[in-house]
């Protein structure tokens, strides 16, 4: 019998060219979303009036988590919301919350958004998942949230050690995406990474590649993993990042700054 699955080709070893494959995904995903405004959520209507009214309650999930943690102002970063986020503005009885919405993708959405004359509770604001710090301000977050968008990532591990970062001490990373999604796509734009639970162990694999993610976060935190149609995954933060010297942020930014520039080179001389 032969094996059609798909074969993960190996990731280009320059960064520049590593990120343009992730930018082929970009025309897809665009599309997507447009179609998604255009037809007020296509096949997915009750999807897009949940997202769209600033009244649906806090999902269940981080619900759950602030109540017991007894939270009284609840702050959420929503990481790779897409144009508008999935997870509720209104909070349980007795708590105020503040919601932060993050895509790489957020000034193109405002566009589609603008153009359809469509208002967002909570529009998406410009940050990659691999770069958070930049943008936002570390441990000042009670939840990070995740659905359906780290496997989607230029570079799923760096993104969250950067969520991480984010969340303040005894916090969670709340991630929920559909299991091995690059291997049922074929390895096409966006999908790269696949999201699996081993022995409720969460694991990030590509190829004959496989990440045990815990051992390969740099602080100390707590992991519960299951699988039950979708990869649910929590992390709390056990311990606090060392502050980070001036000189590596400038490092990690110049890098970035260096692969968008060779991108843009490469398709001009193209």
């Amino acid at each position: 019998m032969v094996n059609s699955a798909p074969v993960a080709r190996e990731l280009p070893s320059d960064h520049a060219e590593r990120f343009e494959l992730w930018a082929s995904g970009i025309p897809n995903e665009l599309g997507f979303w447009t179609h998604w405004a255009k037809t007020r959520g296509g096949n997915w209507p009750d999807e897009f009036e949940q997202r769209m009214n600033p009244a649906t309650p806090l999902v269940p999930w981080l619900a759950e988590w602030a109540t017991k943690a007894e939270v009284t102002h609840l702050r959420v970063l929503d990481v790779g919301a897409g144009p508008v986020s999935s997870v509720g503005y209104v909070p349980p009885p007795g708590m105020t919350m503040e919601l932060v919405a993050t895509d790489p993708l957020a000034d193109a959405y405002t566009r589609i958004f603008d153009t359809l004359g469509q208002p967002r509770p909570v529009p998406s604001i410009f940050a990659t998942a691999e770069d958070l710090s930049a943008h936002l301000p570390t441990g000042s977050f009670d939840i990070v949230h995740c659905r359906n968008a780290l496997d989607h990532s230029f570079d799923p591990i760096r993104g969250l050690v950067e969520m991480l970062r984010l969340v303040r001490m005894g916090g969670v990373v709340m991630l929920f995406h559909n299991p091995n999604e690059a291997q049922a796509e074929g390895y096409s734009g966006f999908h790269q990474y696949n999201f699996d639970v081993e022995d409720e162990v969460f694991i990030i694999w590509r190829g004959a590649t496989r990440w045990d993610v815990q051992k390969e976060l740099p602080v100390r935190t707590w992991v519960r993993a299951r699988k039950r149609g979708h990869v649910a995954v929590m992390i709390e933060k056990r311990k606090d990042f060392p502050p980070e010297r001036e000189s590596r942020f400038r490092e990690r930014f110049a890098e970035t700054s260096r692969v968008l520039m060779n991108m843009v080179i490469r398709r001009s001389l193209g």
